[in-house]
């Protein structure tokens, strides 16, 4: 069984016990247009929807891999997936576990490593001489250590040139303020934000806007900067529902300045997002859709906001 079958098999059958999150809708028109790490996250968040139209939508994931999708990046967007979206830690610790056994099915069925024969066995005898598999391995450890290397260590592939970017801008400058809130506008499914501070209004419209066509916004921040005169973030939460969490430790500053969006590509530089920063200070930020920096990006984040409150 291919990980295409697999994940095809999730998406078309079994049932999910009441949630008391709301799903969002989502048609198989609209999925058909999405890449495929967008299209992952927002049939996860909308499974109801998947389960619904299950052939439209294992079709279109059949599409995305026959058409020679990294199914290791597929894997860690499925598993952030269902991490953010669980409820509880053991709901967390289940959907990674998931994750887990999936990965481990599709290598064992795409032909993993064979335990060596014990000395001495032929292929049809019986199992139960007295030999341990222990020491079955150690009479092929060489080989057994170079393909565990091989297969669990080889980090995820990049994608085609073309479609991998890294660009960089420099503050203050309205060119690279606009670069910032076209950024922002772009997110379809999440935004992860984390920075010291937000008191720049033109960020805040950007923010609140992804929030009112259904994107899910989080933010951490300084917990000092948060009483500051301008600071945004409370009236994002009172205002508009927007969460937020702060390093509440006095003694030191949470002084990370990144944003994700979809968790495909990432926002990050000295650049606060206060007015200063826009108009005064000399910044500078690099934006990229690098998977392996999007996922580190997006797992610092997650580590974060599971560690502060």
């Amino acid at each position: 069984m291919s990980l295409s079958d697999i994940i095809s098999a999730c998406l078309g059958g079994g049932s999910s016990a009441p949630s008391e999150r709301q799903a969002p809708y989502l048609s198989a028109d609209d999925a058909a247009q999405m890449p495929l790490e967008v299209f992952v996250q927002r049939s996860l968040e909308s499974a109801p929807s998947a389960l619904g139209q299950s052939n439209a939508f294992c079709d279109i994931f059949r599409k995305h891999i026959s058409g020679g999708a990294n199914t290791a990046y597929v894997a860690q967007v499925v598993q952030d997936s269902l991490t953010r979206l669980a409820s509880n830690d053991t709901d967390r610790a289940a959907a990674q576990w998931a994750c887990q056994i999936l990965a481990l099915a599709a290598q064992s069925s795409a032909g993993g490593y064979h335990p060596p024969q014990v000395q001495g066995q032929s292929q049809g005898q019986s199992q139960g001489q007295n030999h341990s598999y222990a020491q079955a391995v150690g009479t092929d450890s060489a080989g057994w250590e170079m393909q565990q290397r091989q297969q669990h260590h080889q980090p995820p592939q990049p994608q085609a040139k073309s479609d991998v970017y890294v660009r960089s801008y420099f503050f203050p400058s309205e060119e690279s303020f606009n670069a910032l809130v076209q950024f922002l506008d772009s997110a379809q499914s999440s935004l992860d934000i984390c920075v010291f501070n937000i008191t720049d209004n033109g960020v805040a419209n950007a923010i609140i806007a992804a929030k009112r066509r259904g994107v899910d916004v989080r933010i951490i921040t300084d917990d000092e900067q948060l009483t500051c005169k301008g600071s945004d973030v409370e009236r994002l939460q009172e205002d508009h529902n927007i969460p937020f969490k702060t390093d509440n430790d006095p003694t030191k500053f949470m002084h990370s300045k990144f944003a994700v969006i979809d968790r495909r590509a990432v926002w990050c530089g000295s650049y606060n997002w206060t007015v200063a920063g826009r108009r005064s200070n000399n910044e500078s930020v690099i934006c990229t859709n690098d998977p392996e920096t999007a996922h580190a990006f997006s797992s610092e984040f997650n580590s974060l906001w599971n560690q502060f409150s």
